[in-house]
Parts: C-alpha cells; structure tokens; sequence
C-alpha cells in the first residue's frame, strides 16, 4: 500500500505526485472548512456565513475544486496501483489492500465518528449519554472522509479481478487525446444518467453517487497510466490542451453559476434531471475532471519534483493527516467560536490550525511502531 494513496517514500521520479498528494489533502481540509461558512455542502457544524465578496470567492472556488478534486484523487491512486499488484501478486495485494485501507476505515468508524457526530449541530439522541450515543453511532457506520478508502478498497479489488482474466499490457507509450476523449465522454454521458435518480448533493450509503462516474474513470485512467507510463512525460502539446480545457470548463462553471443567479435559478437547476442544465453541467465537468488532472500532474511533475524538510515530513505524513484530519478540523472550528473577529478571520484561523494540526498529529503518528505499519 506504501505505492498508492498512503505513498510516503516513492522513488524519486514519482515524488511530484506525494507532493501533489499533500497538496490535495491540504485542499481537502479546506473544503471542510469552507462547508462550515457557507452554504455549500453538508458537514458537522454550520457557522455564521461568510460575507460578500469572500462568500462568492470562496463558493465557486469550493464548487469547481469539489467537481474534479476526488477524480484526481482516484488517479493518483489508481497510477500506484500496477507497480503494487506487480510485486506482491493478486492474493498478497488483495490481502494487503484490505489490511492497509480496512483498518484504518475501522480505527476512524469506532474510535473518531463518535467524537465528531457528538458535536454535530443536528445529532440526536445525546440525552443518552456519550457512551450510549457512541454506541448508536456504529451502526449504521459514519465513515466521514473514509469513506474514500472503502470505495478505494473496492476498486483495487475490481483491478485484481480484471488482471486476473485478462493481465496489463506493459509497453510504454505517450499519452494521447483520444483515451482522455474516451474517458471524458463516458464520465459525461455515465453522470447525467445516474443524476437522472441520485442529483448532485444527495447521498446513497453516505456516498455521494453523482460524482462517482468521476471516482471510476479517474481510477481507470490512473491505472492505465501506471501500466503504460503515461503520467512520466506528457507530451507538452497535450499537457497546453489540457490546461486550456480544464481552465476553460472553470471558467464556463462560473458562467454556469452566475448565469443561474441572474435567472433566479438555483444549484438544484444543475443537480440532475432531464434537462438542459444538468445535460450542459455534466460534459463541462467532465473537461474539467480530464483537463485540470492531467495539467496538474504535469505542472507537478515538471515544477515539484523535488522536496525540503518540511514537504517531505508532510508528504510522509499525508495519508494519517488525511484520516485524523476531520476531528480535528472540528476541533478548531469549536476554538475559532472563542473569538469575535467576523466569519472571515474566523475561518481563516480554522484552516490554518486543522492543516497544521492535522499534519503535526499526523507527523506523531507515523513514528509509533505498530501504528505506522497503517498510515
């Protein structure tokens, strides 16, 4: 598992992609924070709006982030995958997967959710008591943000299943459009069908099937890009394209946004459902999730490939900051409600104590023998 998302010491030509990595769980953390102060999302605690002009800046960033950022997470885990199932083969792999990603998802399910549904704003049945509430907390499980191993656990499951029948054509070759077209069209069209019953914002078993089109081809792609070498040099006229697709598709989601607000219209407009908004959403977000991946890991690969101290102890860190990081994300939440300075110093402060708590938590737990073996 050290080569997928809990990563901590690749070799040195994939240290752009733990750097990313870092990267997207500091983005991760903020997203938290930001569904705190605005309407967007549904997290643990709601706190007094953001004002205008951070309101609107901080919404649409959050919105375009949220479209293509768990796509890019899949990837990356996805690019790992091959080099793993490779060494250990299907049995070792499988077992390890399950070992690396299940408990971790348990530690968080008994030990933290309780901690953090008790302060949710919305629980009930606190009358009980804590121990009582806990214990109706497991079932059914809260997973929160590992939610994401479960679904990881699932698709490397999926992988073992296809290499199985049919095992990974390992000839190097460039990236090209036409996969990238491929993917982006059956992320497009896969959405659209399955926000015909799951719009975007509503969950099934605490997962938010809308965007799960995204999770899958992002897998895929990252997949085939591990066996064949994609991601280690992207043709450079391919990388510009991409970087104006996804720049592009961002700045067609704000005109999407701005266009609803002028109209009267809402969120829910663009959610799902036959009509032309949701039509015209989900292939703008499908050159978004395409566009914006591919140019970060490039710009990634050729601008931070290298790392200091302090991004190499992040980097080491990044999958525990990851599972730890929602606990105590609400705990500064609860510190910034001691201070009267406006929303907007308010949620800065949050951000700045959950990245730093969640990374130096994290720097701790990677070095307690028994512990590290999972994080």
């Amino acid at each position: 598992m050290r080569e997928d998302f809990t990563s901590r010491m690749p070799s040195a030509r994939l240290i752009y992609l733990n750097n990313l990595k870092v990267l997207m769980v500091v983005g991760v953390i903020v997203a938290h924070a930001t569904f705190a102060w605005t309407a967007v999302g549904n997290w643990v605690v709601k706190e007094e709006q953001l004002r205008e002009p951070a309101l609107t800046l901080v919404t649409i960033v959050a919105a375009i982030a949220g479209l293509f950022g768990l796509g890019l997470f899949f990837l990356i885990a996805g690019t790992f995958t091959p080099r793993s199932f490779d060494r250990k083969g299907p049995a070792r792999f499988l077992v390890d997967r399950t070992v690396r990603l299940g408990v971790p998802m348990l530690f968080f399910v008994i030990f933290l959710s309780p901690l953090v549904e008790w302060v949710d704003d919305d629980s009930v049945g606190k009358a009980s008591g804590f121990w009582a509430f806990t214990v109706d907390i497991w079932w059914p499980p809260a997973p929160g943000p590992t939610w994401f191993l479960g679904v990881l656990l699932a698709f490397s499951a999926g992988y073992v299943v296809v290499r199985v029948v049919r095992p990974a054509s390992r000839h190097q070759e460039a990236l090209s459009w036409k996969p990238l077209i491929l993917a982006g069209a059956v992320i497009a069209v896969t959405s659209f069908v399955v926000r015909l019953g799951v719009p975007l914002g509503e969950e099934v078993f605490r997962l938010a099937l809308g965007q799960s089109p995204g999770w899958v081809l992002g897998f895929v792609l990252g997949c085939l890009g591990g066996e064949r070498g994609w991601f280690e040099m992207v043709p450079p006229k391919l990388a510009r394209g991409c970087g104006w697709l996804g720049w592009s598709a961002a700045v067609a989601i704000v005109g999407i946004i701005a266009a609803s607000v002028a109209t009267g219209g809402g969120p829910e407009d663009f959610a799902g459902g036959a009509n032309w908004p949701s039509l015209l959403l989900v292939f703008v977000e499908a050159g978004l999730v395409i566009g914006m991946s591919i140019w970060l890991i490039d710009l990634f690969r050729q601008r931070f490939n290298r790392q200091g101290p302090l991004l190499s102890e992040m980097s080491r860190g990044a999958f525990a900051a990851f599972l730890v990081h929602q606990v105590v994300l609400v705990g500064a939440v609860l510190v910034t409600r001691e201070v009267d300075l406006g929303p907007e110093f308010e949620f800065l402060l949050a951000c700045m104590l959950g990245i730093a708590g969640s990374f130096g938590l994290a720097s701790l737990m990677v070095r307690i023998p028994g512990v590290s073996r999972f994080v």
